[in-house]
């Protein structure tokens, strides 16, 4: 094959250090106590370098912006590490500049905090409840955090600088990103912009120092601007220029019309008084589209660079040749690349940066057919591919060099349609279409193949005309390419699931030691952090933000700052009248009775062995095996019941060609165990597959009501740990026989009472890859007794991408979360004989600016139900909503080694911080209950909405904290508080009820049937419905 692979840009030294490691589903998901961390990346050693002019030394700057893309800048990337081999130096976990001083707190911010919360305390604040005050209980510590300090023109006491924001609307609907950022960078060539600062999201929003003359522009009028081609050919017709049709449809996709709107202007001296304010009722109207701007323009410089991918709005990663590049191969397909986050954030007296590293798995740069000729099953392959960026070469027979490179979006195979004769995937010598040549003057149309085509038409004689033809058109009006012309530019995220082999792999190059992280970030003096250099923030040597972010009217510290925390003690776990022996958040189960036994009236054992690549589930004799994990359930005290005889079955390989055929034999075994009265069914697989536990879970929650447990025979069976394995199983066991395993003293303690309820609340959403119109999972969970132990719970399916639960659902026209809060509360009422007079919830799953359509949206529907429940409102019960973040990007960092966890060098579990980096309006705090044994360790952010039960701070992260203890599947304190968790479990059961909608990768071309043909649209068996069934 002819032609020039993309050239990848040079690996780093070694090997990255490994973290957890993170396989498929097969059994039931261990606890997320202890594991690995979330996307946390480091940067490693080497330089290169950029160039680029500087702006003047004020805070206004120069003007003229940044170089584009393509362009220098002078920045120096520390080399990357861990994607290849090579030396460089090894890096090792520890504390984060342990040897240099480390600076206090800063002491006019806690008076501030302190100030504002005597101010605050007992009154709403748009909407939410004041800070009653801060937290003091634990041992108090300094920590580092990844967050930067924003000192603004004002507080330098030098000239502001005003921001104007503007609204650039495209008349154009469903432009691609690409075209966007090409549409945007044609609009900047106008003269207008050329003595203008400017920063832009390159979609709607425009911001510059200076305010454009809109009138000279386009007197208010629509403009037009016709993209140029890929190529670099010229889009404009030339008078009296006669071009086929193709052509001129082309102009026509790349043509658009825009027009440039003045919306306000802003001052960031306004912003700094009000979060300096004191006052209760200080408040300025534009902080949220200010903080909008300030993201822009912290964001410019890496938007602009080349070979910088952004992701979402504040995400980026360096790529294919880019000096600061770090990768890891996933497979033969995928790699994963380290990137950094950005977002400005206003606290209490001050603006702040936050900084992060993540990861994210892209597409490697080579030729497609590396990709596509090893695969087999074509449906799946044509998911993986479809709007897929492509180059495609044109190179002539005998040449090297193509003649033409053309950049195309792969649709999809080819498919049939009514003009075309095309086979389904069919390949270059089956795909027919009408072609007229017109080098033949008068020529009829006539059918031809496309290897025909190609050979007569450009000069190419297909090597691979077997493999299927690419549709890089749109579904009515197709165009194919042979996938042996075409290349994979670099840099394209890849958004669908990863396999569970490639999530090991994305997970040994994420999870990195916290000083690690820290260094990627922020590095040290004379030696920034990449973070820092990729956003032009600092280099090691000159001043890069006299032309990044001083023009705009700030600069950014170059530390992080440094904030007080707390480390709370760890509350006593018992079993039965017996304490355990509590280290580093975690326990064992040696010589443990459970509280209360779990029971079961009659269980069985079902061996799926599969004629695939593992064979038999179990090497041995079952019975051996089950033998001694019936005597290990009977030691923790678990009444199992009397057990059937085990029974095996034999499935086919577990392929997709297979599974109408194995679903018979699992719906067939099933049938069998509910004949025979069990109540539990123990399933050792043969393999961790996540169809097959799907399936199973289906089968036993939804059509059987069967409880189902399932370990993969290797794992049951293996000597090693063995005893401690059975003692997962066992807390599993016990769960969902309705007992508890263990307690923790002093949960329940003012204001928390005996009659108060806890209720857990998520939603998910179809993922990339799921089919057009699947829905989303709404979940609410509940505790039955103040024990909060075992959390029954309620699902439904909902219209996909709703984020609320509560209000009229679109599909199903009920509302789902009064229904499903009313269930709980009767299964309260049922348990205790009486309505709780408190009710705690913990809502998973909201972003920031979602906090008020919880208060608008969902909190009537609880109002709902207390209104038909308890009649006058004096009755009604105090009602808490908390909100549960776990995806945010804020990092601790020990100061000293007595303060860290020294196998993780992460904060010890317990560690609270609620001030230095927390909001002048919300009530927040952030909580590390768990212990994180690999990567960075991410806390859970905690947000109080609505507060009428009134606690004190002190008493809300105790009680929160407490609760991280009684997670019912570990012997550890979890990372989320169990609300929150379990209802988090509970969405992703539902995920497995609809597998082949959510959880596979889909082609384009299926969708969900309006109709009553879906296998499960909510709910479980009535047998499993008062039991925690889904842990």
């Amino acid at each position: 094959m002819s032609g020039n692979q993309p050239q990848r840009g040079g690996r780093g030294g070694g090997r990255g250090d490994r973290g957890g490691g993170g396989g498929q589903r097969g059994g039931d998901r261990g606890g997320r106590g202890g594991g690995q961390g979330r996307g946390d990346f480091q940067g490693g050693q080497g330089r290169g370098g950029f160039q680029s002019d500087r702006g003047r030394g004020d805070f206004r700057g120069g003007r003229g912006g940044p170089p584009g893309r393509g362009q220098s800048s002078q920045m120096a990337f520390r080399g990357g590490r861990g994607g290849g081999g090579g030396g460089g130096p090894r890096e090792f976990p520890g504390i984060y500049l342990e040897s240099a001083p480390v600076a206090a707190p800063d002491a006019s911010i806690t008076a501030a905090e302190d100030a504002l919360a005597l101010q605050t305390k007992g009154k709403i604040i748009d909407g939410f409840p004041g800070r009653p005050g801060f937290g003091t209980k634990g041992k108090p510590i300094v920590l580092r955090t990844n967050y930067f300090k924003i000192t603004t023109a004002y507080e330098a006491k030098q000239p502001e600088v005003p921001l104007y924001r503007y609204a650039v609307n495209i008349r154009e609907t469903s432009v691609s990103k690409p075209k966007l950022r090409r549409l945007f960078n044609e609009i900047f060539k106008h003269h207008a912009f050329s003595q203008v600062k400017w920063a832009t999201d390159y979609a709607t929003i425009l911001v510059t120092t200076d305010k454009l003359d809109l009138d000279k522009m386009h007197k208010g009028e629509e403009m037009k601007v016709t993209l140029p081609s890929e190529d670099g050919a010229s889009p404009q017709a030339t008078q009296g220029e006669q071009v086929p049709d193709f052509v001129r449809r082309a102009r026509d996709r790349n043509t658009f019309h825009f027009k440039i709107r003045y919306v306000d202007s802003f001052s960031l001296r306004q912003m700094i008084d009000f979060l300096q304010s004191t006052s209760s009722g200080a408040l300025y109207a534009g902080r949220v589209d200010l903080i909008q701007l300030l993201n822009i323009i912290v964001a410019k410089t890496p938007n602009e660079m080349a070979n910088v991918r952004s992701v979402g709005s504040n995400n980026f990663y360096p790529y294919n040749g880019h000096p600061g590049v770090e990768y890891k191969d996933l497979d033969e397909t995928l790699e994963a690349l380290r990137g950094y986050f950005s977002s400005v954030r206003p606290t209490i007296s001050r603006l702040l940066v936050n900084i992060n590293v993540t990861s994210g798995a892209f597409f490697k740069a080579q030729h497609l057919l590396n990709v596509i000729v090893p695969q087999s099953n074509l449906e799946q392959l044509e998911a993986f591919v479809r709007m897929l960026k492509v180059e495609a070469r044109y190179v002539k027979d005998g040449q090297q060099q193509p003649f033409m490179k053309k950049t195309k979006t792969i649709v999809g195979f080819a498919k049939s349609i009514n003009s075309i004769r095309v086979k389904r995937f069919g390949n270059a010598n089956e795909v027919k279409f009408s072609y007229v040549d017109r080098s033949i003057p008068n020529a009829q149309a006539r059918e031809v193949t496309v290897a025909q085509y190609f050979k007569q038409q450009h000069g190419i004689t297909l090597r691979n005309p077997n493999v299927p033809v690419l549709n890089v058109g749109t579904r009515a009006d197709p165009q194919y390419l042979p996938v042996e012309l075409c290349w994979i530019t670099p840099g394209q995220a890849y958004r669908r699931l990863l396999s569970g082999n490639q999530t090991s792999e994305m997970l040994r190059f994420a999870a990195r030691a916290p000083n690690l992280n820290a260094m990627s970030i922020a590095g040290v003096a004379g030696n920034p952090g990449n973070g820092l250099r990729l956003l032009r923030l600092a280099n090691p040597s000159g001043d890069p933000q006299s032309d990044s972010v001083q023009p705009f009217g700030f600069r950014v510290g170059t530390e992080m700052i440094t904030v007080p925390g707390r480390i709370l003690p760890s509350p006593t776990v018992k079993y039965g009248s017996s304490n355990a022996s509590t280290s580093n958040g975690a326990w064992n189960l040696r010589g443990a009775r459970f509280d209360k036994p779990g029971k079961f009236n009659r269980w069985q054992v079902l061996v799926i062995n599969s004629q695939g690549n593992r064979g038999q589930a179990m090497r041995g004799p079952p019975d051996e095996t089950i033998k001694k994990l019936a005597e290990s359930l009977k030691g923790y005290n678990i009444q199992m019941g009397e057990r059937g005889p085990t029974f095996q079955i034999t499935l086919a390989p577990l392929n997709v060609m297979n599974r109408p055929a194995n679903d018979k034999m699992l719906k067939s075994a099933f049938e069998k165990a509910e004949a025979n009265r069990v109540d539990m069914l123990f399933i050792v697989l043969p393999e961790a597959d996540r169809w097959l536990y799907a399936r199973i879970k289906l089968f036993g929650d939804v059509e059987h009501g069967i409880g189902t447990i399932c370990s993969v025979g290797s794992k049951l069976e293996n000597d090693k740990g063995q005893q401690m394995y059975f003692g997962n199983l066992a807390l599993k066991f016990n769960l969902k026989g309705g007992g508890v395993s263990h307690s923790v003293l002093n949960t329940v303690s003012a204001p928390i009472d005996n009659n108060t309820m806890l209720v857990g609340i998520d939603v998910t959403h179809p993922a990339p890859g799921s089919v057009d119109g699947a829905p989303s999972i709404a979940c609410v969970v509940a505790s039955v007794d103040s024990r909060m132990f075992q959390w029954p719970g309620s699902i439904r399916a909902q219209t996909g991408r709703k984020e609320m639960v509560g209000g009229v659902d679109d599909k199903t026209n009920k509302d789902h979360l009064e229904e499903m809060f009313n269930e709980r509360l009767n299964l309260w009422v049922k348990r205790n004989q009486k309505l709780p007079t408190q009710i705690v919830v913990y809502r998973d799953g909201v972003s920031e600016g979602q906090y008020h359509q919880v208060l608008d949206i969902e909190l009537p529907s609880f109002e709902k139900v207390f209104e038909k429940r308890y009649g006058d409102k004096k009755k009604w019960p105090k009602i808490a909503i908390i909100i549960v973040g776990k995806r945010h990007h804020t990092r601790f960092y020990p100061t000293r080694k007595e303060d860290a966890d020294q196998r993780s060098w992460n904060p010890q579990p317990g560690t609270v911080v609620d001030r230095g980096i927390v909001g002048k309006i919300v009530r927040e705090f952030y909580l590390q209950a768990h212990q994180g044994l690999q990567g960075t360790a991410r806390p859970a952010h905690y947000v109080v909405i609505k507060d009428d039960i009134s606690f004190s701070a002190d008493a809300l992260e105790q009680f929160t904290h407490h609760l991280c203890y009684l997670f019912n599947r570990a012997t550890k304190a979890v990372s989320i508080c169990p609300p929150a968790y379990y209802a988090d479990l509970l969405c992703e059961r539902g995920r497995s009820y609809l597998f082949s909608k959510l959880a596979e990768n889909n082609a384009s071309d299926v969708s969900v049937s309006d109709g009553g043909d879906d296998e499960w649209t909510g709910g479980v068996h009535p047998r499993l419905q008062e039991t925690t069934w889904y842990v």
